[in-house]
Parts: C-alpha cells; structure tokens; sequence
C-alpha cells in the first residue's frame, strides 16, 4: 500500500513547504501530495486554505507578500522533485475562484524536465476542474476526491482514483472502486491500527502526515501521531 506524504512531511514540517516536502523525500515516502492555488499576479502557490490565518485571501495576495509566509510555487516543487517520484496535485478551485488555472498547471508540468507526465495525479472537489483537466490532456492521470462516493462521475471521467476521506471509506466502497477499474486512495491516516485495517481492506492508498507510518520505527523519528 502506497504511503503519500500529505502535503509534505507536514508531521515533522510545516505543511505545503519545501522543507516538509524535501523531507517527505528523504524518509522515503512513495508520493506526495500538496494543494495549488494562485495568486493575485498569476504565480501557482501551494497554500491549503483560501485564507492566510490573518484572514488575507490568497487570491487577492501577491507572491511577493505570500513569500514572507514560507509559501512555495508549483515551479520550486517541481524542481527538487525526484526522477520517478509521483506527485498528487489538488486543484484547490470552489466556485472557479481561479478561471484557467487547469490549463496554467498543465503548461507548467510540460516544462518540467524531470516529471514525466505519468507521474502526475492531478486530483480536485470541484469536477469542472476535472473535466476541464480531462479535456486539455485525456492522458493525464485523474483522482476524484469525493464526499459521497458515486460512481458515474469518475468513471465518466476515466479516473485513476478516488480519493476519500478515513471517515466515510468502507470496504464495499474499496470493492465498488476496484470491480470498476477505480483505485482508492485515502486521506489523512496518521494512526498505525487504521493504516493495517484498510491494507487489510486492499486500499491502493493513503495519504499520511507521517511518510514512514508504516516503518517499524516509526515513533522514534518524533512528532505526536
């Protein structure tokens, strides 16, 4: 079962920063996820929120004021990213706060010397990024993220996953997503018990704020999992 680094390393680091996700790399992790957005002046960010926590919007902030707050571009990931190192990349879009934000990302991925494109789940709630994903580069690796699982949208889609949440995951859901050609990755296991019973479930899987959750010793690197 796949260990995805949930926004880095972010047990260990600050979450969506270079520092959590160079540490993701080097503990060993088998993916990581982060989130994107844009600001104000057209630079990918990768910020989680909407809002910084002083309440400021991040799409009405520029880079060089969300730079104070530790917040990296899509470009800074994608140029310490590994060779053969897979990135899940969350299109953070509601409401289509961010009108051509798919098609943005996708240049940025082609100009990417060292991710290939079979490296590269792009995932999103909001389908008509999707959709709009689906129709800029039918190759491109789709993962649904989904409050209530059904299944006709990810199949129309021709998702590679569905992503969902530790709390609303069941086994038939796993069996549903896998007679269907669907894998089932889910979010966000931090405790060892929960990780053995979906392994148990064939979840394809998790996303973790631990890269080493599944390690013998894994409590010894730090941090209150």
């Amino acid at each position: 079962m796949l260990v995805i680094a949930h926004r880095g390393a972010s047990a260990y680091a600050k979450e969506n920063t270079l520092k959590a996700f160079d540490l993701a790399f080097k503990l060993g992790a088998s993916w990581l996820e982060t989130d994107i957005q844009r600001s104000k002046d057209g630079v990918l960010v990768l910020y989680h929120d909407y809002n910084l926590k002083n309440g400021k919007k991040i799409k009405d902030s520029t880079f060089e004021y969300l730079k104070k707050f530790d917040i990296p571009t899509l470009v800074d990931l994608l140029k310490i990213t590994p060779k053969n190192f897979t990135l899940n990349l969350e299109i953070k879009n509601d409401d289509n706060i961010y009108p051509g934000i798919e098609k943005q990302i996708l240049e940025e991925l082609k100009k990417a010397k060292n991710i290939a494109k079979e490296q590269i789940l792009i995932s999103s709630f909001a389908v008509d990024s999707l959709q709009k994903i689906h129709s800029l580069d039918k190759q491109i690796n789709i993962g649904i993220l989904t409050r209530n699982f059904e299944l006709k949208t990810p199949l129309s889609l021709k998702a590679k996953s569905v992503n969902i949440s530790v709390k609303r995951v069941t086994k038939k859901i796993v069996e549903t997503c896998h007679k269907n050609g669907l894998k089932v990755l889910v979010y966000t296991v931090n405790d060892l018990q929960i990780y053995q019973k979906l392994k148990k479930w064939k979840v394809d899987g998790i996303f973790s704020d631990n890269p080493v959750l599944s390690s013998s010793n894994f409590f010894s690197l730090g941090g209150t999992l």
